[in-house]
């Protein structure tokens, strides 16, 4: 239950976006820089990863597009279905 007033119709994160628009445009280019830019591990793996934390904290508007992600990337929607139901499973080449 949030504790600040969000606009119900802007799901997830979008809505604290929207609370605070300056610091909205510094947490997109952050997130950006971690699941895009120059890493060891491929966007594909970020993107499960993001998967596996927001699938943890319930968040079903972030769990569905990091999900999304993660099967474009990795061109296979069992491996996140895995991930979530038990993360031991995890064989990320």
């Amino acid at each position: 239950m949030p504790h600040i007033p969000l606009n119900p119709n802007l799901p997830g994160v979008t809505g604290l976006l929207d609370y605070r628009l300056d610091t909205a445009l510094p947490i997109r280019h952050l997130t950006q820089i971690l699941l895009r830019g120059e890493s060891t591990l491929t966007e594909g793996e970020r993107e499960l990863i993001a998967t596996v934390v927001s699938d943890g904290n319930e968040c079903r508007f972030c769990t569905a597009a990091h999900t999304a992600a993660a099967n474009a990337y990795l061109h296979d929607p069992s491996v996140a279905e895995q991930v979530k139901a038990d993360i031991s499973t995890c064989r990320c080449k």
